[in-house]
This record gives C-alpha cells, structure tokens and sequence, in this order.
C-alpha cells in the first residue's frame, strides 16, 4: 500500500527476527533522562505525589528523577516506568545507574525489570541512607520469564522518607543470546526518521472550496532543507512537486472532482530523485454547505441551540428549518402543554424520530453539517420545538450491574429512566438482544471494546481489531480501542494499525489515550491518524480519572493541569484537536472495588461537578468533541444518576452553572472531622484510651478499600476498637451544619485488623455499628452491610483483609445529633478498624 509501511514493517520484523544490540548499548529509551520543554522525561511515567524532575540535577548536568520525602509523610510511594523492553527470559542482563541519598530510608526500594504483572523483578535493591554525592550502582542477573515475553522497567521507592535520585540509567544485554536477540525499540529511529504528518483539514473533508491539504514536516534530513521536494501523486497519474518546508507543506488540489481519491505524499532529494519518505492516504474533495448562523445560539462550549420555536394549537404540520455547523449529533424535544395523542416529528422527509409513545418527547439524532428540516404534527394544544447541536456523550458500560449488590440492578429499566435521557454512544457492556432494536429505534450508537496493549506489532492490531465483534456484529457500531499510553514506545505499532486497518464499512473507531502529548512528530501522527480514522470519525478519548482532593483549592489547581493543560497540548500537537477529542471523566466511587473518591470530607457529587462545569466554560474546550464517562458499573446508585444529571444539565441543557448550588452541595460538606483519622484520634471523644487507640497500616487504603490513584499512604490510617470483657467501647462525634427534612448517607468501613495484619481471607459481617443520636431518623430499607467476599482474579488469595462496607441512608431532623461507633456486640478480644467516615447529603431525583 505505502512505501513507509513497508520500511516500518522491516523494522519491525528485523527487531523481532534479526535483532541485535551492541555491547554496552542501553536497551531502555531515555535512559539519561532528557526532557527538552517538558515537566517529565518522555518516555517514563511518573507516578506518585513526591515523584519529582531536575533537568540537570545528575552528574555531568543531566536530568535527575527525585522522589523527596524529606517531610517524612506516612506511607509515601514513588515511581518512575518505561514499559515493552525487547529482552529475552533467561540470558544475562546488567542495570546500573547513579544514585544520591540524603538520610533515606525505605520498606522497599529499587531499580528494577520486572515480569508481566510485576510478580517477579531483577535489580538493584539496596541503597545506602547517605552518598555523599552521586554513586554508581550496578547488578547483574539473569532474567526471568515473563509471560507473553512482555516486561518493564521500574525505579521505585515504597514508605520512604528522606531523599533518593536517579540518574543514567542503564540496561544492558550481556550474554551472547541477549546481544543476539534482544532490541531497541522502533521509537527512536521512528523518531528521527522524516515524516510528512496528514495536518489540515482532516483527509475525507477537503473542501471544494478551498481544495488544500497540508502535511506537516517532522523528523531530521541528510540535507540541508533546500535539497528536497514534496511531490504529491493524485490517483497515480496527477504529479505536482513544490519545494519542501520547515513545517507546513500544502497541496493544491483544484479542479480534482468531488468525491474519494487516492493521495501520495513523498519528501525526493532533488538531484537524486531518492524518495526519503511516502505515504499513500484516501482522501475525499467534498462539497461542504455554508450555514447561516445567524438564528444559532451558543449556551456553552458543547451546546448550540440551533432552533427554538413556539408551536401552535394545530393537528396539521407545521414545518421548521434549521441548520448545523458542526457533523454530529443533535437533540430533538417536542414540548407540548398536555399529552398529544397523534404527535409525529420528522426529520427531513418522512424520517419519524419522536411519536407519542417517544420518552419525554426527545431524541437525539447524527446528522451531517448543513440544512435540515422538521415537521411536527399532532401538537392540537401547541407547545415549543427545540433542536440543539451537542457534543457526544459518552458511557461505559451499557447496562452492566454493580458489584455491589444493594446498589440495585443497572439493567435497560435503569438506562430508560436514568441514563438515556443523557448519552448518545454506549461503549461496552451487554444491551439485552431484546432492546437492541429500540436502540437503533432510539438513533443512539453501541461500540464495542478491542484491548490494544503490549501489541507485538502493527499487524498483530489489525489482525485484533479485524476480529472484533466491533466490526462484524450487526448490533454495533465500531470499537472503542484500549488503552494507549503517549509514554510507551507501542505508540508508534497502533499509529501504523489505524492506516493498515481496511474497515471496510467505516465503523467507528475511538482511541482511548493515556497522558499528554510530549514528543512533536510521533505524537503529533498518532494524533493525526487517530483523528483521520472512519473517514475523519474517529475520536481521542483522554483518560481524565480524576480522584478528590484535600481541598477545593488544590482541586481546581489539579483540574486546570489534568484537564485544561492536556486539551491544550493535544491543541498544540494537532490543529483543532479539541473537534474531534474526548474529556471522559472517571464517575468510580464504588468502595471497595474502584474509587475516587478517596477522601472522605469530600463530596464527590460537587466535584464531578467541578469537572463538568470546567469543560462547559474554559474556552479550550469550545466545541468539544465528546465527554462522559468511564467505569459506571463502579458507581454507587446515587453516584451514577447523579453523573448523568450533570450530562443531562452541560450536555443537553446547555448550562454554565453548577448543579450542585441548585441542591446545596459544597466540596467539603464539613459535617464531621478527621474522618479518615489522619490526625489520630483528634476531635473524637473515645470512651477509653486503653481500648480506642488509632493505627496504621501501609496500602490498606489502595488494596483493600479500592481508593484510586491517591497519594500514598491515603486510607492507611484508622481507629482499632478492642473489644474488652466488660464494657464496650465508643467513639463519638457530633455531625452539625444538616438541614432538617434533608436526606442524607453515613458511609463507613471497617475491616479485622488481626486479619489486616495476617494477610487473612476472612470474610465476615464485624461487630461494630454506628448508633445516631435523637435527630437523625435512619431509613432501613436504605441502608446495607456489604461485606466483601470477592476471592477470584487479581483478588484470589492475594493476602489483602476483606473490608465490611457500611451504608446508613437518614433523614435529619434536626441541624445537628451525635454519632457514636461502638463495638457492643462484637465478641472479646476482637479488633476492628474503622476509618472512611463520611456524611454527605444525598441525591433522590
């Protein structure tokens, strides 16, 4: 197909077939940390609060990772990982770097390669407190098998304290066989070799009337610029030829007729005629419509009211036109002022799209850029006929139940009522078959999901996304692809996938992405072919899995970095990148099986609502392409209607205001203090200080509560009630600041902390309950012991306690009533730990 294809498939080949390193050479990327106008080192992922970066801080004035915990805060982890090393189970390998301690300690540190799943690792793992300066460290080891071949590279650093850096470091293959067969990635001569990037407009929608495509000039030449030529060849017969530029190179396409064409890119040394680089693209001339704006009405960055129209008192049809600039979907409401029995709305023609029998009288429909018209029927009382552009909204999973069992069923009666009246495209999960034709009826889109991880090249992704039921079921309607990760060198196999893959009946194809955009050229062509995929359908989901903060400060200061910073360098890498890219919010909080919503003074509720409103406001998102969500079966019931309420309100209605002022929520609902014990046993009054004490316990907050991507050590503090012969024992604070006749949810959890401590499987409801005081009624029916007794997968027999998860759903009576934790029927000698302790107002829509 393409010239450029052909070489990166022999690079391919040759590092799998013929692959060779040099004694002494170093088989990771970046190993002298390297990070022109970058925060990070590209090609490493940083991960940990007090995981840090000094540009010329290692010897030599080369860059340094720092894990700093000079503070001595508990439980603190960092580290710093590069995946995919091409190394072979079994040879010889050496690893080496420089270090530089300052009074450093920890449980567990290292510079390490580690098998798939990091059961087992080879490396340096013993470091001194101090250096005195930078100290070369080395290890020599033979590796180990991993499973698929596949394995990575960690330095890390688990409870420490003090000061630890990294420098240079270095993974050599030292036996015969190692040298022989192992490989450098791809990546870096990817890297360098010169590239023409498909740039602007999108390669299937080249207008008539302005019929230019233009590529972008990456990479490094053999030559000074002026010895080259970009030649373009036109359905092999059209050849045009222009000096090459430093950056952006356009063709002229004039008086090419509408419709598909075949487009090849090639970069010549000009006195040779030696073609440094080709690429072949299907590209498409079309006839784009001009749209008159001027009854449109933009109510934020997602939403364009596009027709709003009183409707009269008539049973005959009554025909509006309305126009979009954007191709994409929009929404559709009859308003009428009683039920119209004979209500029919068309959509250009005899399309039908809402009858009487339709959910609230609405839809949402795809439709291409241009005019559009609609008749309505029916409405003998009159009412209004609304029609608005909207971004995609996005869910995943379709009607896939919780873990959690009281949560209720997440079935097709949940998404009629909760989730439909907020989504455009389902992605995963199981609509029953029996609905499947309402959901074509009902004009939304279903994709399926293809894993593209640790591929061993392109061609084993296409032979993956081929064989997806993505792409040959007849109830879906493309695939989402995941996950891809801007800082792994696999990068550059799924960029060459999306142009390999044929797809033959342009089904949807959406990447999910990890991380920011670091490295112009490769990243910017992912990007790009990212984008271009499905005829210029295809769409960049980023990953923003956002876990609660400390306060509502650091909050918004997290947000503007995780989220408005990434949009904006995905702007930077790629024109108008925002167009066709996804902000899909992680809406997890499902103790103890994924959450965010990690601190327990914070209502989520307002601060999912914080990143909703960020991206119906802040002008880098102005036309997004999609948002919603990731992981909704890891929802708690009120978490997920919630997070649907909030599309509902920016996606559909268009809104700039937080929802959350409309039912008086706050970041930090400060009903109760140090809930998560943080600091000891501080603003509780405890009956006893023999049988209350507070305790510790490293990773219990991540392995056995589920808390998400928090800062080490986050969940690992907790109150050990120790049941005494006589007199149980209590722990007591008064919750203020409620609202009488205001619903509420008391969460808590609690776990065996000799269990804990033992690494036991021990599943069983623990005998410590929370008594409320007069002015608080509690609602039985609501409220639940879940006890968790998940023992299969990554969870089988993995040495983690099980956790007990309490739910107490109450109305409050009065402003304020006292909450008293007691272990009264708990059996002599038990010891239970508490910690989770969270009072929040709850959603009842």
């Amino acid at each position: 197909m393409l010239k450029r294809v052909i070489i990166f498939a022999a690079i391919i080949s040759a590092n799998i077939v013929c692959a060779a390193v040099k004694p002494g050479e170093n088989i990771l990327i970046n190993g002298a940390f390297e990070a022109e106008q970058l925060d990070f080192p590209m090609f490493w992922q940083k991960g940990g609060s007090q995981t840090g970066f000094d540009p010329t801080g290692g010897p030599g004035n080369t860059g340094a990772v720092i894990f700093d915990n000079k503070d001595c805060a508990e439980g603190i982890k960092s580290t710093c990982r590069q995946y995919d090393q091409q190394i072979i189970a079994g040879e010889t390998y050496k690893i080496s770097g420089y270090v530089k301690t300052i009074g450093f300690k920890s449980r567990h540190c290292g510079i390490i390669v580690h098998n798939n799943g990091w059961y087992k690792a080879n490396g340096v793992t013993s470091f001194p407190e101090n250096t005195d300066g930078w100290q070369h460290v080395e290890k020599t080891f033979k590796l180990h098998e991993s499973k698929d071949g596949i394995y990575g590279m960690a330095i890390f650093a688990i409870s420490y304290t003090g000061e630890i850096s990294f420098a240079q470091i270095k993974l050599e293959a030292i036996s015969k066989t190692a040298l022989q067969k192992s490989s450098i990635s791809a990546i870096l001569s990817e890297q360098n070799n010169p590239r023409l990037v498909a740039w602007k407009p999108l390669l299937n929608k080249i207008p008539l009337s302005d019929p230019h495509m233009t590529f972008q000039l990456f990479g490094k030449l053999e030559h000074e610029l002026t010895n080259y030529d970009c030649v373009s060849t036109l359905d092999d017969t059209t050849v045009r030829k222009s000096p090459l530029m430093r950056k952006q190179n356009s063709i002229d396409l004039t008086g090419i007729p509408a419709g598909d064409h075949t487009l090849k890119v090639a970069i010549t040394e000009r006195a040779s005629g030696k073609a440094e680089f080709e690429m072949t693209h299907k590209i498409s001339l079309v006839d784009i419509p001009e749209v008159d704006v001027s009854a449109h009405r933009r109510l934020n960055n997602l939403v364009v009211e596009v027709l709003a129209q009183p409707l009269k008192a008539s049973r005959e049809p009554q025909t509006f036109e309305f126009s979009t600039v954007r191709e994409g979907w929009v929404f559709i409401k009859a308003e009428t002022k009683v039920d119209a029995s004979d209500l029919n709305v068309a959509l250009d023609g005899d399309n039908t799209v809402i009858t009487s029998t339709t959910d609230r009288h609405e839809t949402f429909r795809n439709l291409s850029r241009g005019s559009h018209s609609i008749a309505i029927k029916g409405a003998t009382t009159g009412g209004r006929i609304t029609v608005r552009s909207i971004s995609e909204i996005f869910n995943y999973p379709a009607c896939a139940n919780s873990k959690v069992p009281q949560n209720g069923k997440y079935d097709w009666d949940f998404h009629v009522k909760h989730i439909f009246p907020a989504v455009t495209i389902l992605n995963g999960g199981n609509v029953p078959e029996e609905h499947r034709p309402k959901l074509r009826q009902m004009g939304l889109k279903w994709l399926a999901n293809v894993g593209t991880t640790n591929p061993k090249d392109a061609a084993d992704l296409v032979k993956r996304m081929t064989k997806n039921a993505g792409m040959t079921a007849a109830w879906y309607d493309g695939f989402t692809c995941d996950e891809q990760f801007f800082s792994r060198p696999s990068l550059v196999h799924y960029t060459e996938a999306l142009r390999l893959y044929k797809n033959p009946e342009n089904r949807l194809i959406y990447t999910w992405i990890v991380g920011k955009p670091g490295l112009p050229g490769i990243h910017s062509d992912f990007i790009s072919a990212s984008l271009n995929a499905s005829r210029g359908q295809g769409r960049l989901l980023f990953e923003a899995y956002c876990h609660s903060r400390p306060s509502e400060a650091d909050a918004i200061s997290y947000l503007n970095d995780r989220v408005v910073d990434t949009m904006a360098q995905f702007n930077t890498y790629y024109p108008d990148a925002v167009l066709g890219s996804g902000m899909l919010f992680g809406n997890f909080n499902q103790i103890p099986i994924i959450s965010l919503d990690v601190n327990p003074e914070v209502d989520y509720k307002y601060y999912l609502d914080m990143q909703l409103n960020l991206i119906a406001n802040n002008p880098v998102f102005k036309d997004l392409g999609i948002t919603g969500y990731w992981g909704s079966y890891y929802d708690d019931e009120e978490l997920y209607r919630w997070s649907f309420r909030l599309l509902r309100h920016y996606c559909v209605e268009g809104k700039t205001d937080m929802l959350s002022k409309k039912f008086g929520y706050a970041y930090a609902p400060g009903h109760l203090k140090n809930c998560d014990f943080i600091d000891g046993l501080k603003d509780w009054k405890t009956s006893s200080t023999k049988s209350l004490r507070s305790g510790r316990f490293s990773g219990y907050g991540k392995s056995s509560q589920g808390r998400w991507g928090a800062a080490g050590g986050t969940g690992d503090k907790f109150c050990i009630f120790t049941r005494g012969k006589d007199e149980p024992s209590t722990l007591t604070q008064s919750a203020t600041g409620l609202t009488p006749g205001k619903v509420y949810t008391l969460q808590f959890v609690t776990s065996d902390y000799n269990n804990m401590k033992a690494g036991k499987f021990d599943p069983k409801q623990l005998g410590l309950d929370a008594v409320l005081g007069e002015g608080a009624e509690i609602i039985p029916e609501k409220s639940y012991v879940f006890v968790d007794k998940r023992n299969s997968g990554k969870q089988k027999n993995n040495g983690k306690v099980r956790i007990n998860l309490h739910h107490i759903r109450f109305t409050a009576m009065e402003p304020s009533f006292t909450i008293t934790f007691t272990d009264a029927i708990a059996a002599p000698g038990t010891e239970i730990a508490l910690n989770y302790v969270m009072l929040k107002p709850y959603f009842d829509d």
